[in-house]
């Protein structure tokens, strides 16, 4: 009886069709590659903790703007539960940017500082995960 279940686990819809997997790869990927670099170009403030909200509100529009395209996209069933661990840390990464922006604008630098934490963690554990499921745009270089 075990045999015949390793043969039924074996054959069951959880197996990656590689065609399926990398077009939607193709698709994240191509969402990241647009966004990514936009993000990244917003620059960062240069001394004032208040200029914080100003830079989290032009980043957090992109990041959510991208996040919602990422949404809408439907993973293969064996990739399902990881990109949505990912898309959860994304959202956590939103969130993050925009407490940065309403600490900013409240010029308290104990709350820059922790939001600043909160998205390098959000970050950090995102890139990882992207990286395991191939999402090679949506990491970003130093991970």
């Amino acid at each position: 009886m075990s045999t015949c279940l390793v043969v039924v686990a074996g054959c069951g819809g959880d197996d990656l069709d590689e065609a399926e997997g990398e077009a939607f790869r193709a698709d994240a990927n191509a969402v990241c590659a647009d966004y990514g670099p936009r993000i990244a170009a917003v620059p960062p403030p240069l001394e004032d903790p208040e200029e914080w909200a100003a830079v989290a509100g032009d980043k957090g529009d992109l990041l959510e703007a991208a996040v919602n395209e990422l949404s809408a996209l439907e993973p293969p069933e064996p990739l399902r539960e990881d990109y949505d661990d990912w898309l959860a840390l994304k959202n956590d990464s939103l969130s993050a940017t925009r407490d940065l922006q309403v600490a900013g604008a409240a010029h308290d630098e104990e709350l820059v500082a922790g939001a600043l934490r909160a998205l390098g963690e959000a970050e950090r554990e995102a890139d990882a995960l992207a990286t395991e499921l191939g999402l090679d745009e949506c990491a970003s270089a130093e991970s």
